[in-house]
């Protein structure tokens, strides 16, 4: 297992190591864990010039005492941290961002992400590189890219006192020339059997495995046939949530054998402007032993015209209309929301633990 993917986070160790950001005060009663799942992140392009102007941790202001509530944040980091490197040739888009990018993750308090994305190679394998050892010399986690192809399949674990989370990321998107193999760096593909081979390999070692997915298609509201079939597949094998990304608007919650798949968190903070990406949701899924107890859904504005890269927490009425957008199509999945004082609930403390 690659040592840049294993922190040991006893409240000791975490009080040394944790990023400088202002104290996190879980809320998760003794025996739980919390985990929040936020969507893409990107602070290059536009958001960047916000960053060196009010500071790095200017994206999550509003959204930080939600994040405190958890144990662990996790993401999908959509851009190389680097200065080093070409883009590629022959993409539309082509993203990267300087060091402040990595001030400002830690300023959020996320502590793993995904690298398994399309953009994460846009400036190559020294752009790759550069990003491999920020991230690590800053005690933040990554997988789903490496330096070949069995380093960008190497779970990211996390000790939180004496439980284990180990986290795999894959990409199922274009070009599929970032994908990486035994002497080329890039992103873990997510072929079937390297999922289940990588699934099983941690299952006996961790408490908890999450697997994170860039796969679907940008801006399609529903998920495709073969999300929900590798999805499926991927609880069947072991994992105890399945958090999907790419498509930059929210789709479908589905509870199957009493985890939770959410096929697309939409944007977090993206360095670009949409009417279309307008909307997301920070994810808190509680976990007590290896069981899904709850989850609360924290409905966030992320239009930038609006916003301008510092997401919002929706209130009132336009929380409770995006919470009931989420249900119309989550129902025909078996996950509906209770929606109470603007959040969205699942309890699952009466449901019987199907391990």
């Amino acid at each position: 297992m690659c040592r840049r993917n294993f922190i040991s986070l006893t409240v000791f160790l975490f009080l040394l190591i944790a990023p400088p950001a202002p104290a996190m005060e879980p809320q998760a009663a003794p025996g739980e864990i919390t985990i929040a799942a936020v969507g893409d992140i990107m602070l290059g392009h536009r958001a960047e010039p916000y960053l060196t102007k009010e500071g790095p941790g200017y994206p999550f202001v509003h959204v930080l005492p939600v994040l405190r509530k958890a144990h662990v944040v996790v993401g999908n980091l959509e851009s190389p941290i680097s200065s080093r490197g070409a883009a590629v040739e022959n993409k539309k888009f082509t993203l990267r961002v300087g060091p402040i990018a990595v001030e400002a993750l830690k300023a959020g308090g996320i502590r793993v992400v995904s690298l398994a994305n399309n953009h994460i190679l846009d400036f190559g394998p020294l752009a790759l590189q550069d990003t491999l050892a920020v991230l690590g010399e800053n005690a933040i986690l990554s997988s789903g890219a490496g330096r070949d192809l069995d380093d960008a399949r190497a779970p990211a674990v996390l000790k939180v006192g004496d439980r284990t989370i180990a986290f795999l990321s894959y990409s199922l998107t274009f070009p599929i020339e970032f994908y990486a193999s035994a002497g080329r760096p890039g992103t873990a593909p997510g072929y079937k059997d390297y999922v289940k081979a990588d699934i099983q390999k941690v299952r006996p070692l961790a408490d908890l495995v999450v697997v994170s997915f860039h796969w679907g298609a940008e801006l399609m509201p529903t998920a495709k046939e073969y999300q929900r079939e590798l999805g499926h597949l991927s609880v069947d094998w072991g994992a105890d949530l399945v958090l999907g990304h790419h498509p930059h608007i929210l789709q479908e919650l589905e509870l199957y054998r009493g985890r939770l798949i959410a096929y697309s968190l939409g944007n977090f903070v993206f360095g670009s402007e949409s009417e279309k990406a307008s909307s997301s949701i920070i994810l808190l899924c509680t976990f007590k032993g290896k069981t899904l107890v709850r989850v609360e859904a924290v409905p966030l504005d992320v239009n930038n015209y609006r916003v301008a890269y510092q997401p919002r927490v929706l209130t009132g009425r336009k929380a409770e209309a995006l919470l009931g957008e989420i249900n119309a199509v989550s129902e025909k999945f078996k996950a509906r929301l209770t929606v109470r004082d603007g959040r969205g609930y699942i309890d699952l403390t009466a449901a019987a633990p199907d391990n």
